[in-house]
């Protein structure tokens, strides 16, 4: 009987399974009869259509086991189908949750260390007994003005935790640069990094994140924070630089209040 004969009511069967392909396919690679590649290229296409149907019917299956409420479903097991987790995680929603991301979760932002109670500012003052928080820091020409001493107030009510310096600048004249420096909490040693200046524009309560600080240490009355500020003006100009600047602080306890609580606004 001729090959083609042989092979002649394969293409028909319906119960045709990939063994059966295989076998066949080994058959004509061993004897090669005369038109065996024809053969084997008919026979490599049955193969493909029945992977393919293989592979309908297995995500059908997960489809309907991601409904939920099915027993013994994916749904049962905590693992959904795929085409319900593309539903729910669009292109839009992965790139709000940054799903594409190396973090694989929520975003989170926040700008100070987590505390355990209120986040407040307490703004700095001339010393003297000054009760404005604008402070005018005069300027020379080219090089630095005079420096200026400030200091908070103190909270005698509260128990509090220095947990950053902020800054906010109003120069009369373009370019004019305000600095700092000899950053202290009740005779602490100076809690900038070096003795020198440091800029305030690195302090600005318009940053991202607060500037770090050498320490974080907790200020109880009667002390209280201590600074020395002063502005450097560009050559042709000599004018006033307007600045403000505030101690945020976490109370750890109030005297009226009791102790700090957690909450979503500390974190």
């Amino acid at each position: 009987m001729a090959h083609e004969d042989i092979y002649a009511g394969l293409f028909q069967r319906k119960a045709i399974s990939l063994g059966d392909i295989e076998s066949r396919i080994e058959h004509l690679i061993d004897k090669r009869p005369v038109g065996w590649k024809g053969h084997i290229v008919k026979l490599n296409a049955v193969r493909d259509a029945l992977i393919a149907k293989a592979a309908a019917r297995k995500g059908a299956a997960l489809a309907a086991g991601s409904i939920p409420g099915v027993a013994g479903g994916l749904a049962a097991s905590g693992i959904r189908g795929m085409d319900v987790v593309e539903h729910e995680f669009t292109p839009e929603v992965m790139r709000n949750y940054n799903l594409e991301g190396a973090a694989q979760g929520l975003r989170q932002f926040s700008v100070a260390p987590p505390g355990s109670g209120r986040l407040v500012p307490i703004s700095f003052y001339l010393t003297g007994g000054s009760t404005t928080p604008i402070i005018t820091l005069p300027s020379v020409a080219g090089g630095l003005g005079a420096f200026s001493a400030l200091v908070t107030t103190p909270v005698n009510w509260a128990v509090l935790r220095l947990v950053a310096l902020t800054t906010q600048q109003y120069p009369a004249v373009a370019n004019a640069i305000g600095v700092m420096q000899d950053f202290k909490i009740g005779g602490s040693p100076n809690l900038f990094l070096y003795e020198t200046n440091v800029l305030m524009d690195d302090y600005d309560t318009d940053k991202e994140q607060y500037a770090g600080l050498r320490a974080y240490p907790v200020l109880i009355s009667p002390n209280v924070s201590e600074v020395d500020v002063a502005t450097f003006a560009p050559v042709l100009s000599a004018a006033a630089n307007y600045v403000a600047l505030s101690l945020v602080t976490e109370v750890l306890r109030d005297d009226a209040f009791g102790p700090g609580l957690p909450g979503a606004y500390a974190r």
